[in-house]
């Protein structure tokens, strides 16, 4: 085995079955990890999907993860209402990390009829105890009183690819009263906010950060509002100062004054390109343009972040309630 590569090591499925006997196959894999591997898992990953399209990429993102990450996943199809029962696709897999050898485990469980509607006693005979459990639902949003909520200890989403209508954040703020969410479209901008707080450094910028008269930002529904949500808190606006537009890339411009001079400062990605252009245009000077290229990453970096702050994200939190006073 090589380094990161993960293997299966063993696996069964089987249609129309009951919890019990998935449970038993799950068990009889087990005891053949326990001679192949060490299993290492350090949460349940409990993911919720429409179809096997969506499922197949989820667990390509969990396979990402890999070494680095862990996880029990479970991961939910849910189906039609009228055809009752249960199929279900068991694995346990290996991966080395530090010449150890590690193992965890997946369960596909395509969920058929009134089960649909009670998705938390499905779920939960194949956490593992003691293990917290996230669930993670990555292209749409539950109801604040989904049953499912009562066995998470915390919730990820993603503003950007959720459907625009139902009002997606007021939607998010109503689960951050359930439990704490973490947004991957949050986390993916960290470069942007990064980036432009990095433009205020030094004794000739930072006097403009208290001149902000306004605020332009571009992209997706929801990264455009959670940028200009949190600048509008952060910077104590009024809600007429942030202007937003929709736009395929991000980009962020900000009007500033200082001392009768005026100061522009920006922050985009002008296209398909890797690339995060930086901007300061301060009257009789200075005049700096920079470019920083992101690094490509690998596809399950933002959900390892989020799986690591089980209490939610303050920053968040407070871009989240600016979002909602723009929108």
């Amino acid at each position: 085995m090589g380094e990161g590569a993960v293997t299966t090591i063993g696996s069964w499925e089987a249609e129309n079955v009951t919890v019990a006997q998935v449970e038993a196959a799950l068990s009889d894999l087990r005891r053949h990890e326990v001679r192949a591997a060490v299993r290492t898992s350090v949460v349940n990953l409990v993911t919720v999907v429409d179809d096997q399209r969506e499922a197949d990429a989820a667990l390509e993102v969990v396979y990402d993860l890999g070494s680095r990450h862990p996880s029990r996943t479970v991961v939910v199809v849910v189906g039609d209402e009228g055809d009752e029962g249960i199929d279900a696709a068991v694995s346990v897999h290996a991966v080395e990390r530090d010449g150890t050898a590690m193992s965890y485990e997946d369960v596909v469980l395509h969920v058929r009829g009134r089960a649909r509607y009670h998705l938390d006693s499905v779920v939960e005979p194949f956490t593992v105890p003691d293990l917290p459990v996230v669930v993670w639902l990555p292209a749409h949003l539950p109801s604040p009183g989904d049953p499912l909520l009562d066995v998470a200890h915390s919730l990820v989403v993603d503003s950007r690819v959720v459907p625009e209508g139902g009002d997606v954040l007021r939607r998010i703020s109503a689960l951050t009263r359930r439990r704490p969410v973490n947004d991957l479209s949050w986390i993916r901008l960290a470069p942007w906010r990064s980036q432009l707080a990095g433009l205020f450094e030094g004794g000739v910028c930072c006097p403009f950060l208290h001149g902000v008269r306004t605020v332009e930002v571009a992209g997706n529904h929801g990264p455009r509002h959670l940028l200009g949500g949190w600048l509008l808190r952060r910077l104590n606006l009024r809600r007429e100062a942030v202007i937003l537009e929709p736009a395929e890339h991000v980009s962020i411009r900000l009007t500033a004054f200082s001392e009768g001079r005026k100061g522009t400062f920006g922050v985009r990605r002008a296209g398909p390109e890797r690339v995060i252009e930086s901007s300061i245009d301060i009257e009789g000077g200075p005049c700096v343009q920079q470019t920083m290229r992101i690094r490509r990453q690998w596809p399950g970096l933002s959900l390892a972040n989020a799986l690591t702050r089980m209490s939610g994200d303050e920053a968040y939190r407070v871009a989240l309630d600016g979002a909602l006073e723009l929108s």
